[in-house]
This record gives C-alpha cells, sequence and structure tokens, in this order.
C-alpha cells in the first residue's frame, strides 16, 4: 500500500493502512469552513445587520437600486439581512458547493429566492456582464473573510478583485475599514511559549537552555490565543495599543503583498519587552458610527462584558531580540506583513531593521506546540520527576528513555546512570544532544530508530529503569501518551527481567469531570434562529458534517475557557503499566455520575494522571481540587480533551457514560448521556 494510505496510530505507534474516504474529507471540509460557531457571534451578527441596513437607505436616498454582492455567504445570513432590510437584489457566492446548496436550500426556507441568486463560486473567478454570474457590479459589497490574522483567509485578495472588476465606482463596502493593533508586554509566561526558561530542579540541579534555542527565531506559525484569559500577575503592559495598519476597503485596488510599518513607541514601565500582542477592529460604515473590536479585555471599549467570540482571537508575535526599557524610553517597533505572515522586531536604534520571517533553526518549535514549549520551563513538574528518579537510580543504572523528552534524559544523566534514548523524530535527537552537550551530561546515547525494529544488541546493556515522561510529539489527547505502554511491550528484549524492571510511569489514570462552559459549548451548538431567519437547514448540514468527520472528543487548552465543575471528578480507566498490554484484550467501564450544581451541563473535561510511584504522581487536568459549582483551575502546560453534549437545553439530574478500550488497535470510545 503506497505511503500516502498509511499512517501511524498515535497510541499504538503502528503504521496502519488507511481507507482513503472522500466523503470524509469532503465532510471534514465542510466541518472547517462552515465556521457555525460564527452565528452565536450576536455583536458580529448585529453589527452586520445594521451596517447592511444603512447601506442600502443610502443607495435608495441616492435614487438607485440596491444591487448587493454576499462574498462567502455560507449560511446566507447576510444576504438574507440584505434582502430583508430592502434590496432589489441580492447575489450571494460560495465556493464550496454543498454548502452554496444549503444556503441556497436556506433562502427557500425563508422565502427569499426571489431576491437572492446563490453562485457555488469563489469570488475571484466570478464573470460580470450581461449573461454570465453576475449581470451588474454591484453598489454594496458584503464580505466577511477574516480570521485572527484579519489577512488569513485572503481577505486582501478578495477586496482587490472585488474593487477592480466587481464594484462600482460609488460601492459601499462592508465593513469599511480595518485597523490593526499592537501592544508590547513583558510575559515570562508567554515568552516561555516560543522560549523555554533554565530550571531550577533542585538546588544541586539546574537544567540550562542552550544558545541553539535561546537565539532560534521560533515558528512563522501566529501564536493564538485568548489573552482575556490571562491572569494579572501574567503580564505587564508596557506601552498602550496602537494602530499598526488601516486598510480602506473601497481603495484596495492597489494594496501590495508586502508592506511593513515603523512606529515610535514610549515605554510606560520598567520592564522586559517580551512579546508583542496584536488584534484587530472593524469600522463597518464610513462615518465609524458601527465599531467592532477582537481587542483583549483591557484593551475592549466594554472591558470585561466583551462579546466571547472564538473564530477571531488574538494573536503573540515574538521579536527575535527582547529589549530593556524604563518609563518614558522611547523605542521602534516594526511589523512587517509579507501576504499574510507577520513579523515584528524591538529596537532602541534610530535605523532598525526590517524583520525577517521566523523559521525555527534549533528544532523545537518544529515538533512543539506552544503549549508543549511552555512546559519545558514548568520547574515544579520537573522537581516531581526528579524526586521520583532520584528514589530509584544509582550509578550502576542504565536506563532506557522512550518518547519525545528531553529534561529526563537529563535529570537521569545527571543523577550518574547510563542513558538510552530512543527516538522516532531527528529534530527531537539534534535537540537532546544541544540540551545534553550544554550542559555536559555525558553519559546520553540517543538512539535514532524505531522502537519496533531495535535488535538486542541496541543499546548494549539491558534496561533497569524504563522511562518516560511519558510525551510523544504525535500525541494530540493527552492520552495518546500511553503509546509509551505499548512501547514498552515492543521493547522488552532490551530490558531486564521484570522482577528487577523501575517502570516510571508505574500507573495510568484517565479521569473526567462534568462541566457548564461559559462559552465554549458554542462551538457545536447548532444556530436554528438569527434575527428571526430560519437556519436550520444549515445547522443540520454542519451537524451532519461534524458526525462523519469530527472525533466525538477533541483537545482543548482549558485554562483558555472557564467552566464550572457539575459534578465531582471521575475515573473512566485505571492501568498498572508494569504489566505489558494484552493486544489480544478489550477493556470497557461504565457509570452514573450525580449532577451536584445548577446550572446548564454541556460538556465534560477528560485529563490523565500518570502515576510515577507511590507518592508522585504527573496530572494533564486540575491544578486544585475539583469542587462542584466552583471555576476549575486547569493545568496550562497540558491540553485536556472535550466532549461536548449534543442537547445543552436540557438539565439533567446524573450523566451516564460507557466507555471502551481496544487495546488491538489503541481505539478509545466514549459515549456521555445526561439523563
Amino acid at each position: 500500500m503506497d505511503v500516502e494510505n498509511m499512517m501511524e496510530n498515535p497510541l499504538t505507534g503502528i503504521h496502519e493502512p488507511i481507507e482513503i474516504d472522500e466523503r470524509r474529507d469532503f465532510k471534514q471540509e465542510i466541518a472547517r469552513c462552515a465556521f457555525a460557531d460564527m452565528l452565536h457571534d450576536h455583536e458580529r451578527n448585529y453589527c452586520y445587520h445594521q451596517a447592511i441596513r444603512k447601506a442600502i437607505d443610502q443607495v435608495h436616498h441616492s435614487g438607485k437600486k440596491a444591487v448587493v454582492l454576499d462574498i462567502g455567504t455560507g449560511s446566507g445570513l447576510l444576504a438574507m439581512m440584505a434582502a430583508t432590510c430592502g434590496a432589489e437584489v441580492v447575489y450571494a457566492c460560495e465556493e464550496v458547493e454543498e454548502i452554496a446548496k444549503c444556503a441556497k436550500q436556506v433562502i427557500e426556507d425563508n422565502q427569499l429566492e426571489d431576491k437572492i441568486h446563490v453562485i457555488p463560486k469563489n469570488s475571484t473567478k466570478l464573470q460580470v456582464g450581461p449573461g454570465k454570474d453576475i449581470p451588474e457590479q454591484a453598489n454594496i459589497i458584503v464580505a466577511e473573510v477574516f480570521d485572527t490574522e484579519l489577512i488569513g483567509e485572503g481577505a486582501i485578495e478578495t477586496f482587490r478583485d472585488a474593487c477592480r472588476r466587481l464594484a462600482t465606482e460609488d460601492c459601499i463596502m462592508i465593513p469599511y475599514a480595518a485597523s490593526w493593533y499592537a501592544q508590547v508586554l513583558e510575559s515570562s509566561f508567554l515568552r516561555s511559549c516560543r522560549t523555554p526558561n533554565a530550571v531550577q530542579v533542585t538546588p544541586e540541579l539546574k537544567v540550562e537552555i542552550p544558545p541553539s534555542v535561546l537565539d532560534c527565531p521560533g515558528s512563522l506559525m501566529a501564536f493564538d490565543i485568548q489573552l482575556s484569559q490571562l491572569k494579572t500577575e501574567d503580564f505587564v503592559c508596557v506601552t498602550r495599543p496602537v494602530i499598526v495598519f488601516s486598510y480602506i476597503f473601497p481603495e484596495m485596488k492597489e494594496l501590495e503583498n508586502e508592506e511593513s510599518e515603523r512606529l515610535h513607541l514610549m515605554a510606560e514601565t520598567e520592564a522586559v519587552c517580551h512579546a508583542v500582542v496584536m488584534w484587530w477592529a472593524l469600522q463597518m460604515d464610513k462615518d465609524g458610527d458601527i465599531q467592532l473590536s477582537c481587542a483583549p479585555h483591557w484593551a475592549h471599549p466594554d472591558g470585561r462584558n466583551q462579546a466571547w467570540r472564538d473564530h477571531w482571537i488574538q494573536a503573540v508575535y515574538f521579536p527575535p531580540k527582547e529589549i530593556k526599557v524604563v518609563p518614558w524610553e522611547s523605542f521602534s517597533l516594526v511589523v512587517r506583513r509579507r501576504r499574510c505572515n507577520i513579523c515584528v522586531s524591538l529596537s532602541k536604534s534610530s535605523s532598525p531593521e526590517e524583520p525577517e520571517l521566523p523559521h525555527c533553526t534549533c528544532g523545537l518549535h518544529r515538533y512543539s506546540s506552544h503549549t508543549r514549549v511552555s512546559a519545558l520551563s514548568d520547574s515544579s513538574r520537573h522537581a516531581i520527576y526528579h524526586a521520583a528518579l532520584r528514589k530509584v537510580i544509582t550509578q550502576d543504572s542504565v536506563c532506557l528513555c522512550v518518547g519525545s523528552d528531553i529534561m529526563l534524559p537529563l535529570m537521569a544523566s545527571k543523577l550518574g546512570a547510563e542513558v538510552y534514548v530512543i527516538l522516532e523524530d531527528g529534530a527531537a535527537g539534534d535537540l537532546l544532544k544541544s540540551y545534553a552537550d550544554y550542559n555536559e551530561a555525558k553519559n546520553i546515547t540517543l538512539v535514532q530508530k524505531d522502537a519496533f525494529y531495535l535488535c538486542e544488541q541496541q543499546p548494549q546493556k539491558r534496561a533497569s529503569v524504563l522511562l518516560g515522561e511519558p510525551h510523544f510529539s504525535t500525541s494530540t489527547l493527552p492520552w495518546h501518551n500511553l503509546k509509551f505502554w505499548f512501547r514498552k511491550h515492543s521493547l522488552r528484549h532490551l530490558m531486564c527481567p521484570e522482577d528487577g524492571l523501575v517502570t516510571i510511569p508505574q500507573g495510568f489514570c484517565l479521569k473526567a469531570v462534568a462541566v457548564e462552559f461559559a462559552e465554549l459549548w458554542k462551538i457545536k451548538a447548532p444556530v436554528c434562529v438569527v434575527g428571526g431567519l430560519d437556519l436550520r437547514s444549515f445547522a443540520s448540514l454542519i451537524e451532519e458534517a461534524q458526525s462523519v468527520a469530527d472525533d466525538p472528543v477533541e483537545p482543548q487548552p482549558l485554562w483558555e475557557y472557564p467552566c464550572k465543575a457539575m459534578t465531582k471528578e471521575f475515573i473512566i480507566l485505571q492501568l498498572d503499566l508494569k504489566n505489558d498490554p494484552d493486544m489480544t484484550s478489550n477493556i470497557s467501564s461504565s457509570g452514573v455520575i450525580a449532577i451536584e450544581s445548577n446550572g446548564s451541563c454541556n460538556g465534560l473535561a477528560l485529563w490523565t494522571e500518570f502515576k510515577l510511584d507511590s507518592s508522585n504522581s504527573i496530572t494533564s487536568g486540575p491544578t486544585q481540587e475539583i469542587v462542584p459549582g466552583q471555576q476549575i483551575v486547569w493545568d496550562r502546560f497540558s491540553r485536556q480533551g472535550v466532549h461536548l453534549l449534543k442537547n445543552t437545553s436540557l438539565y439533567p439530574k446524573v450523566i451516564k457514560w460507557d466507555f471502551t478500550f481496544s487495546l488491538s488497535n489503541g481505539c478509545m470510545s466514549f459515549d456521555f448521556e445526561g439523563q
């Protein structure tokens, strides 16, 4: 079978043949591009509706008929708003054919098919003229083609093409303009998401960061984050927000693909400038009466009463070199845009250089998420590992480390063990070598070979300690790190007899809690009516696509998404990792957990705990005891699993759950139901 038809099972590590399911791929495209959670954004809906109404009134007052083009119509909502506000004719284009077909059905459901014409094309492919896609140019163009980076969905090209070909000279664009804001922050937490900190594991043991990592510019990928969920002590505002780029959409005919802006800023406090956070705001109308901001709460006109949204959040960019400033000191921020990519630099020089687009040179950012990078700075977690290791490691120990770990092999080496590290990721191997060399850990041997194909001579000594964080770069859900257990089974020939082997971790626990998400439930909840318009056909399309394409449990950094506990935590699965998995068996469990708090139970959060020994364990879940009725404090260095309940209008008394785990293929199945 072709490589393209093989996929590594994230839990077992086995490369398995997969069926090419075109239906699933197509449904996944619909599930991803439909962005139904936008329909829950009441502020967005209101602003667009008000701007559309105002534009149509202006066109009518000039004695003309309103010809509206809705670019990227999706559900057809904005097109229907235009029709109900009095537009004589509305054209709505949508490049995903099945979504365009659904939009047509939604329009028919609302009896607006005589006014709205749906065209299954991208706006840049539309032909204008008699007998073509649209027979006339539009004097009102409505578009909602933005993402967190404003221009990432091709907004610039979309508006530029619309201005050149699809719009009349006096066309009203909705939105009219956009402004991109930037603010410089000091934040050790945000910095740790790009550059790990040196870790003082114990008074005697400190792991330093090699220069190759400290000097690495990081990844080109934007760091999207719900900045409003940062704690007050997480950051200091070094400057006030400033506008970096402004776009007037009716004037975008000649906008270049590259631009840069140098801004002169003044520090308001003594600080180290760690990060530049950015967001954008829309001016919906030319007069500026209708505004929509994506700012974090401290810079938002509505403060903490701001509208919640997950489709447009904030982004963090890291300068290649940090600078220290004192109050009232001037410095420069240079922001460069190359198509849809952004990079920044900070300088005290009178002639600052333009920043280059970042590309990882150290290896860490090529295989690690921002969440994973920040975990390398979690000294409390590393101290727990060290406490477990020093109980069992002696000068005679031979450790076999499995996973994409950096810190544990270094700790084991510093405690005197001979360490063999099995790495299946070349970038992780280069990174570990850099750490080992810089920290003078000389007794670490890298075995860059698939664990399934190691012979008995590799490594040369039988391991007395099997060690894992565990963490694997292929893991997306926390229980995928059980790959450690399956790897142990395949590496048995490299270890000493069972009675002389120490396994760390030695136990595993999968836990869950029923919760009331304040906002996160909206990402999957159907929207049936908006502003009196019936969207049930669109809601059905998305639900059907998600049922085919999406897994029922998905990873989320829950510290960014507040939730209240509705039950006590409960255990779904416990495993003794000292024993090898029985690859022919299935594990099943079920239970009922009582709701113990008022509120709407709309989901479940799942996490793992790895038991290192009898007194030390590591969690990917809550950092404080869960109390029903109270907000949960989540570990910020891990992602948790989220299962959203389908019927959130019910107020169940219990949650009934069923779970199965097939060890032959590593498949876990979850079923949760409120009753």
